[in-house]
This record gives C-alpha cells, structure tokens and sequence, in this order.
C-alpha cells in the first residue's frame, strides 16, 4: 500500500489577479452584448484592474509563513490601539481647552 498523496487546493495554481481579470473582462463583455452605456462598462473595466492591483499588492506584502503573518496582525493590532489612545488624548485635551475658554 501506498502512502496518501495530499490533496492539493483547486485554485493552488491560479493567481487571484488573473481570476479577477477573467472574470472582469466576462463582465465586461456581457455589458457590452447588453449595449449598456459606455460610463458601466468602464466603470467596471476600472472596477476589475482595482481589485487585480488590490490583490496582487496584498501578495507581495503579506508574509507566506503562517508565524510572519501573525506577528504583522499583532503588530498591525498595537498600532491601531496606539492610534486610539492618541485620539482620546487629542479629544481630552480639546475637551479641556473648551472649558478653560468659558
């Protein structure tokens, strides 16, 4: 007997931009088939190059390795607290210079 060869991901070889340019240039065939106005159909021309650019940058920055991509969201997450913690401090102090003002 054989040991189990893994089972490998249907989309493992396709790249998330070529999807969205696939099915972004359906879209934009239908609407052209439709005789829908030129704005609808560039719209989503410029729709689909959008989301191909978003997911390609969103490849390149996140780490591969599970950890990495971990330690990006903590640090991600202390950020966003840090900006907080600015914020209400900016909120009190303009809470205060209000009050001295009356």
């Amino acid at each position: 007997m054989s040991a189990p060869v893994p089972q490998q991901s249907r989309f493992s070889g396709i790249r998330p931009a070529a999807v969205s340019v696939a099915s972004g240039s359906a879209v934009v065939t239908t609407l052209t088939m439709a005789n829908a106005p030129w704005e609808a159909v560039l719209l989503a021309v410029l729709g689909t190059l959008v989301v191909s650019l978003v997911l390609g940058l969103a490849k390149i920055v996140m780490p591969e390795e599970s950890e990495h991509k971990r330690d990006l969201l903590l640090a991600w997450i202390r950020h966003r607290e840090r900006r907080a913690k600015v914020h209400e401090r900016r909120l009190a102090r303009r809470g205060n210079s209000a009050r001295s003002r009356r």
